[in-house]
């Protein structure tokens, strides 16, 4: 199945692809390659956007944007609360733009000694090109 690659009149970075539009926003990176063979689904890099309330962190009213290294692995440092939804689509894609730049390092996303190095070294490869 091919998956769209823009959302809300975006066009996601190469390699990115919407994953889901319910109740918010999945993005995933190169699904193709995390199949649950080589490497679990739970690897897939991703961002999300989700609807966030003064009860969420930061305590703010609008839309929470975070990314992802694996499903379990948030980059707090990353994790933005803004506004509008169409301000946190544009997140999504700067996000996306700069790790698809190797402006992240993915293995700074993990606790120390928990990064898987095989996977952190396949994304570095695909990041590189």
């Amino acid at each position: 199945m091919e998956r769209p690659k823009e959302h809300a009149g975006q066009k996601l970075p190469e390699g990115w692809v919407v994953w889901s539009e319910d109740d918010g926003l999945v993005v995933c990176y190169k699904p193709e390659l995390f199949d649950g063979e080589e490497y679990p689904r739970a690897c897939l890099p991703l961002i999300t956007v989700t609807k966030a309330d003064r009860g969420t962190i930061g305590g703010r009213e609008g839309w929470r944007v975070t990314f992802h290294i694996e499903a379990d692995v948030p980059a707090h440092s990353l994790r933005k609360t803004v506004t509008g939804y169409d301000e946190a689509i544009e997140y999504v894609v700067e996000t996306a733009k700069k790790f698809n730049a190797g402006e992240y390092d993915p293995a700074e996303f993990y606790a120390e000694g928990d990064a898987r190095k095989e996977y952190v070294a396949r994304l570095r490869d695909e990041i590189d090109g």
